[in-house]
């Protein structure tokens, strides 16, 4: 009884996490790269843009380095609101773009994800798994 119990419970964390992250389709359908992307970098990923679409500046720092993101609340300035190295809460609300295109290996467990409006480096740690310490919002002309 108990593991049929546990197997449903399996069951409906798989499926919130389906519709939380929009599915690994959805953050895949432009990448044609060939760089394997480990399933643990891809699932930190996933919670990333998960908290990027709720706006909450907390949530979204509990994906990174301890004090390692700087997140703006103000709009930048016209002529710059599409670049920058901070995680400006505008910008992700109406111009950052999930789809990843491609995946760079930086060295053993780092790892750079770019998408077409942002570069996002990670770092493997030993204690807290795959987390975001670098944040680069320049669109791919």
């Amino acid at each position: 009884m108990r593991g049929i119990r546990m197997a449903g419970v399996i069951v409906l964390l798989a499926a919130a996490w389906l519709l939380a992250f929009d599915g690994p389709d959805e953050l895949l359908k432009h990448y044609r790269g060939s760089e394997p992307i480990p399933a643990g970098l891809f699932q930190a990923y996933s919670r990333l843009v998960a908290s990027l679409q709720t706006g909450d500046a907390g949530e979204i720092e509990r994906n990174g380095l301890p004090h390692g993101l700087t997140i703006s609340r103000e709009e930048r300035p016209d002529g710059r609101r599409d670049c920058g190295n901070d995680i400006n809460l505008p910008y992700v609300k109406s111009g950052f773009q999930k789809e990843i295109i491609s995946v760079r290996q930086d060295g053993e467990g780092c790892y750079l994800i770019r998408t077409a409006s942002t570069a996002l480096w990670f770092v493997e740690t030993r204690h807290m798994g795959w987390r975001l310490y670098r944040w680069l919002d320049k669109p791919i002309q």
